[in-house]
């Protein structure tokens, strides 16, 4: 499999560092609001509840998402990121390279698929988003998505590292959110990640966000959508 041909990003260059960046105090930051966004919209893990994860890279949001009692299945088109995946043991996780436009799974067998800050780098994220759909159940099953917000600052100065990843990535504004997701139900678009410029100000993003949130500021770094099959 090509991994150059199917992601805006060759991700496995960096695979034995991706990690580095949560273990930093800004990074550790947006690690905390970006998940504290996501875990408003995931449903419960019902017994045996199975989630699919599209770009699950190095598994680090695999742990979060087996944390949440969920068995999970995640995929990558990159060898080398689950390579990495696969030496964290996740509970209840397997690993496998597959791409997110192709996936080689059946029909409505996942309580809930997921991908987060995948659909940026991929070729086609409508397609993306209809094998996502595909997957999950017909019926109560849930599509998540994370995604990087080109209304942010903090993203405008990331795009304009030509050398780095997200130069090539393909940013979704709330309204692009919603507009890919309506054809699979009615999306939920929470806006994350109002992180200071500064790191000394680091601890006042939990207040930024609370009134982010208050105001409907569409500007945080982060988005967390939902829709329910």
């Amino acid at each position: 499999m090509n991994e150059a041909s199917a992601s805006r990003f060759d991700f496995g260059r960096i695979a034995h560092r991706y990690d580095a960046w949560y273990r930093t105090p800004r990074g550790a930051m947006y690690d905390r609001l970006e998940k504290r966004a996501i875990a408003k919209l995931l449903p419960p893990a019902p017994d045996g509840g199975t989630l699919l994860e599209i770009g699950c890279g190095t598994g680090h949001w695999s742990e979060y998402f087996s944390d949440r009692g969920f068995e999970i299945t995640g995929v990558d088109i990159s060898e080398r990121m689950i390579a990495v995946a696969r030496q964290k043991n996740v509970a209840g996780g397997t690993f496998e390279v597959a791409d997110a436009e192709r996936l080689p799974f059946p029909d409505g067998i996942f309580d809930v698929s997921v991908a987060v800050t995948t659909l940026e780098f991929v070729a086609d994220p409508t397609r993306a988003v209809a094998e996502m759909a595909r997957c999950a159940k017909k019926t109560g099953g849930t599509l998540i998505v994370g995604a990087l917000n080109p209304l942010s600052t903090y993203n405008q100065r990331r795009k304009r590292r030509v050398a780095r990843m997200y130069a090539s990535a393909n940013l979704f504004s709330p309204g692009d959110m919603r507009n890919l997701l309506s054809p699979f139900g009615e999306p939920t678009v929470l806006v994350a990640g109002l992180v200071p410029r500064w790191d000394f100000l680091l601890w006042l993003s939990p207040l930024l966000e609370s009134v982010g949130g208050l105001i409907g500021s569409e500007h945080g770094a982060f988005l967390a959508a939902k829709v329910t099959l």
